[in-house]
This record gives C-alpha cells, sequence and structure tokens, in this order.
C-alpha cells in the first residue's frame, strides 16, 4: 500500500518535472497540496449543506424531497459554500492559471479513475481477470467511494469553476 502510493506520487512528480518546470518547477506539488485542502474545504463545506438542507427543506418544511434531487440541491449549496471558504482562506488569491488548471486536472483524474475503477471492480468477470493476472483482489468499497468521495470531487470541481470565473471576472475590472 505505501509502495503503491510513493509511486504514484513519484509519477506525478515526475509529470510536473516533465511538462511544467519553465513557470513553477514545483507546478504538481504545488497543485496536490491545493487538491488536498480543496477536498478537506469541500468535506467541510459538504457537511455544512447536507445540515442546513436536512433542516431546513426535510423538517423545516416538512417536505419529503427524493433523493436525487436533495444531493443535487446539496451539493450545489455545498460548492457555493466551499466557494466561500476557499475565498475567506485566500487560498486562490495569488495563484496562477497554471495552478489552477492542474488543481482542476486532478480532480478529473481522480472523478474518472474512481469511474474506471467501479467499471473494472463491479463485474465478476473483471475481477477474474484481475486476479488471473496476479493482482490482489483487495479492492476498496465502491459505496464508499461513490458516497463519500464523488461528492467532495464534486463540490471541488464546482467551486473551482466558480474561483475561475471569479478570477477572470475580476481581473476583467480592473
Amino acid at each position: 500500500m505505501i509502495l503503491g502510493l510513493v509511486l504514484v506520487v513519484g509519477l506525478f512528480l515526475l509529470i510536473g518535472y516533465t511538462t511544467g518546470r519553465a513557470q513553477d518547477r514545483f507546478l504538481f506539488l504545488k497543485a496536490g497540496t491545493y487538491f488536498l485542502l480543496m477536498e478537506l474545504t469541500s468535506s467541510f463545506a459538504l457537511l455544512l449543506s447536507v445540515v442546513i438542507g436536512y433542516l431546513l427543506i426535510v423538517k423545516g418544511s416538512h417536505y419529503q424531497i427524493d433523493i436525487f434531487n436533495f444531493g443535487i440541491i446539496v451539493t450545489l449549496i455545498g460548492a457555493i459554500f466551499n466557494f466561500y471558504i476557499v475565498k475567506f482562506l485566500g487560498l486562490f488569491h495569488k495563484a496562477n492559471s497554471l495552478l489552477i488548471m492542474q488543481v482542476e486536472y486532478y480532480i478529473q483524474w481522480a472523478t474518472l479513475f474512481l469511474t474506471l475503477y467501479q467499471f473494472l471492480t463491479g463485474s465478476k468477470t473483471n475481477m477474474k481477470t484481475v486476479i488471473s493476472s496476479g493482482l490482489s483482489n483487495q479492492t476498496v468499497d465502491i459505496n464508499v467511494l461513490n458516497l463519500a468521495v464523488l461528492p467532495l470531487l464534486l463540490v471541488s470541481w464546482i467551486s473551482i469553476a466558480m474561483i475561475k470565473i471569479y478570477l477572470t471576472d475580476h481581473k476583467s475590472t480592473k
């Protein structure tokens, strides 16, 4: 497990060194740090939006909302909260567009990887192939990933889009 993590981090650093060292030789490392910070702030923002959404919509108005709409509503509210948290903390105040773009790429890559992981581990036929190839059949429960990780990535992704629009809009008014 630790060796796998070291290899993943090493490969990200190699990608960063190979492609992004002209303006900032630590771009991928910085983007990784910002990505982790975004996931932390997204966790808080999403938890806050779920609690507020539940208290206002379900308990406060006694509305029996379906889980699909509730999920969309709290995700969007969480993204708005996260935007203001990130703005308040000044995380991207002095960040360049390359750094913001790379954080967005990390979010996209993680989302796509989890989708591929779900496809690979969701089929008994695929898992038989994995086992026969000599890889371990130990997997992370995809339900945990879908309930815990994907919503955070989505909140972060929407927040990053809001940050990019905000910075572009405010830069053009100066």
